[in-house]
């Protein structure tokens, strides 16, 4: 067998070493690095620098194929060095030989190979170079090596990582070998679902990005899942499955569980938020307070090879269960799980985010096929990730704090403060709360970046301040500003906000698009789907930048029969309209409920519609039913209690007031008579506020539809989803009213999918 592998990849993986600390999870450790290489490698001749070195080495009937990049190659006085350049915050006179296995394992490998390609070469003198940030001061370890020194520690080293290779071959072959015989597990495909999975299959096969439009009830996640395993082909291919919430997460979990049952021999990981999975009171990870970050990577190895040989589905509660085992932390040893998985479950920002996607995925191109669930959540989502905010409060706080204390860093927060307060009063000024510019001035992000390194530089000379938690927030924030600045364009707007004393300046993505199809470039094939990709053509543009793709819009495989749909369009429930109709509003709603002894949804576009109608409702009704309301905020326990009382027998009719587009108008599954109507009173509009009139101007700028894509479409793709909750499975009966003058509008009804033909309107 050849194995081709990067030197880099087999000393990681043979002795990684040491702690989870500040050093591993700097955000700016990269960049460092970078400047750090170049100013010492200036001092270079430039065929000196960054040497490509390959060879081989064999292992009884196995062949390695080894390359890598010298940073250093060197002659002097007829020596040759090999010299590699570590950057560092630590004291360069605490380093001692040998302290960091992988460094010097990674030289003597250069050498090793250098020696047999010149056997004229006697010895070379490995150099590890450990420098400051900037590269000015430096230290220097050196060692003299011959090839027939170096043969037993490469014979060690190939043979280590030899063993872990193998297990991993066997399973990735068994991946694919068990893939081609797997038939769909459930036997009969449902209504469309063949017609789903054949156009997802020919998507991946053709390299082709898909939207797809599945209405309720096809059986999207198996749909999809099944044609991607049909169409794996690759040993290092991965599926991954990426969602916007939690449920989806546990939707997929179930689906290739049931893959895995029926014969898909593979890996499987979901990868959980650092904050819902780790096992200590405070996410803080620092080696002096958590014992699974001390000593980690001396542990993780382990951990990794006994998960990988006992189970097949990494899930969270497994995941949480070999990590206390092991003494590792549970959501580094999740990612450390998913380099080495099939299929991979987890959060739209592992792709698409760019302070949180997986590089080691997503960095360069690759065979892996991508399947975006519940893709109408996309857009917003990624507005956000590719949104960041600075508030002067933190800065002029530390600026306190450290008055007297670090001369270089509070000249950094100093001058930061500055600028911010000349962007306060900018507002006082024009007697505004908020602006927005199209520009984000450059000397502006000069002076974040001057903090940025002035804090990363502090905390690494002062690990256990006492401001550290402080230092800690503000240091993520620049950074996150600086990272979203980079992809600063057309698309953008800076936004200055007042708030009382404070001031908040925040980059405002109207328009990512560009960075998502870009990022789905990365990969064979993209499946976005969602019950309500409509229209497809705006969601073409938002998410896929107008780029060609397939479009595939499937009818629902429910009979429409199963729902009564009601169109009301005498009421009006624009807001100026709302206190006047608001009595016929609760007198309609009590007409719905009244028919049938069942449960209900009624949703509202804000939480104070909601309010305003609910009393005027409880009124009414008294004793006859039971009726809840959604509260502002809800955690998971209190989501949970909130659903169960829908129960499917129950003595009396439950009406529940919710907010559309909340977390209770999509992505729940209340089957039979655990749910039989829904009321959607309004529209759904995105309220009007001066941000998503941004986007109105900036839509209609460039693309001449600023309202449709600004309002209408978002607040109907809402309302689609909101009706989406009756119906749920072919045995399901229920009835749903629309209340709005406006569904009557010619621009509303041309959106109304084929379900919905059948309609019968009211006044």
């Amino acid at each position: 067998m050849i194995i081709k592998k990067g030197i880099k990849d087999i000393v990681s993986y043979v002795y990684q070493q040491g702690d989870l600390n500040l050093e591993y999870f700097s955000a700016n450790r990269a960049q460092y690095g970078t400047k750090a290489h170049q100013a010492i490698q200036e001092r270079y001749l430039e065929e000196e620098c960054e040497v490509y070195v390959e060879g081989r080495y064999a292992i009884g009937e196995h062949e390695f194929h080894l390359n890598g990049r010298v940073d250093l190659l060197l002659e002097r006085e007829g020596q040759w060095i090999v010299g590699e350049i570590k950057s560092t915050t630590r004291p360069l006179d605490a380093i001692i030989p040998g302290d960091r296995p992988t460094h010097l394992a990674q030289a003597k490998v250069y050498a090793y190979l250098l020696l047999c390609e010149h056997p004229e070469w006697e010895q070379v003198l490995v150099r590890l170079i450990y420098c400051d940030l900037e590269g000015v001061q430096t230290r220097q370890i050196d060692e003299m090596y011959t090839k027939e020194e170096l043969e037993p520690f490469m014979e060690q080293t190939l043979q280590i990582y030899l063993k872990w290779y193998l297990i991993l071959v066997r399973s990735m072959t068994l991946k694919l070998k068990s893939a081609k015989s797997f038939t769909f597990p459930f036997g009969d495909f449902r209504s469309y679902q063949r017609e789903l999975s054949a156009s997802v299959y020919h998507c991946i096969k053709e390299r082709k990005q898909l939207l797809l439009r599945a209405p309720t009830g096809i059986g999207k996640t198996m749909g999809t899942i099944f044609p991607s395993i049909k169409a794996l082909s690759d040993q290092e291919q991965k599926i991954f499955y990426l969602t916007a919430k939690t449920i989806g997460r546990q939707v997929a979990e179930k689906a290739f569980d049931v893959c895995l049952a029926t014969g898909w021999v593979a890996k499987v990981t979901t990868i959980t938020a650092k904050e819902k999975i780790c096992l200590m009171e405070e996410v803080k990870c620092d080696p002096t307070y958590c014992p699974y970050a001390k000593g980690y990577f001396d542990r993780i190895n382990e951990a990794v090879k006994d998960l990988f040989e006992t189970e097949q589905l990494f899930n969270r509660d497994r995941l949480v269960a070999y990590a206390k085992k092991h003494q590792v932390c549970p959501f580094e040893y999740s990612l450390a799980m998913a380099s080495i998985s099939d299929a991979i479950i987890g959060d739209y920002n592992y792709m698409f985010d760019p302070r949180a996607y997986l590089r080691r995925f997503f960095d360069e191109p690759s065979p892996h096929i991508a399947l975006i669930d519940e893709a109408h959540n996309l857009y917003d989502r990624a507005c956000e990730m590719y949104s960041a905010s600075l508030t002067k409060g933190k800065v002029q706080e530390l600026k306190r704090l450290f008055k007297g204390k670090s001369k270089s860093l509070n000249k950094a927060l100093n001058a930061l403060n500055l600028k911010l307060l000349e962007y306060r009063q900018e507002l006082e000024e024009v007697k505004k709360q908020e602006i927005f510019k199209e520009e984000v001035e450059s000397s502006f992000l000069t002076k974040v970046m001057a903090l940025l390194e002035g804090v990363e530089k502090y905390l690494y000379a002062h690990p256990t301040t006492e401001y550290k938690p402080q230092l800690m927030d503000l240091y993520f924030e620049c950074h996150q500003f600086l990272r979203i600045s980079d992809f600063y364009n057309e698309c953008f707007r800076v936004r200055y906000e007042r708030m009382g004393i404070d001031l908040k300046i925040s980059l405002i993505c109207l328009n990512p698009s560009l960075y998502l199809y870009d990022r789905m470039q990365h990969v064979r094939s993209a499946i976005l789907f969602s019950a309500t990709l409509h229209p497809l053509s705006y969601y073409q543009t938002v998410l896929l930048h107008d780029e060609a793709c397939e479009h595939i819009f499937l009818p629902s495989p429910f009979e429409r029969e199963n729902l009564d749909l009601y169109v009301h369009y005498g009421i009006s429930t624009k807001y100026k309209q709302r206190e006047a109709s608001l009595s016929k509003l609760v007198f309609t709603i009590f007409q719905v409920t009244r028919q049938r002894k069942g449960n209900y949804f009624i949703f509202f576009p804000s939480y104070q519609y909601l309010e305003q109608v609910f009393e005027g409702y409880k009124s009414l009704v008294g004793e006859e039913q039971v009726v809840i309301a959604q509260e502002r905020e809800m955690d998971e326990h209190d989501r949970e209690v909130f659903l169960a009382q829908f129960e499917a027998q129950s003595e009396k009719t439950l009406v529940a007031f919710a907010v559309l587009g909340g977390i209770f108008s999509e992505g729940i599954d209340l089957i039979g008579d655990r749910l039989i109507g829904s009321v959607i009173v309004g529209v759904g509009l995105p309220q009007l506020n001066p941000l998503t009139e941004q986007r109105r101007l900036y839509f209609e700028e460039t693309f001449q539809k600023g309202y449709l894509y600004a309002y209408l479409y978002p607040g109907f793709n809402k309302v689609m989803q909101a009706v989406g909750r009756v119906i749920r499975s072919d045995t399901d009966r229920g009835i749903v009213v629309l209340i709005d003058e406006r569904y009557v509008e010619p621009t509303y009804l041309s959106l109304f999918p084929y379900e919905w033909q059948h309609a019968k309107f009211l006044k």
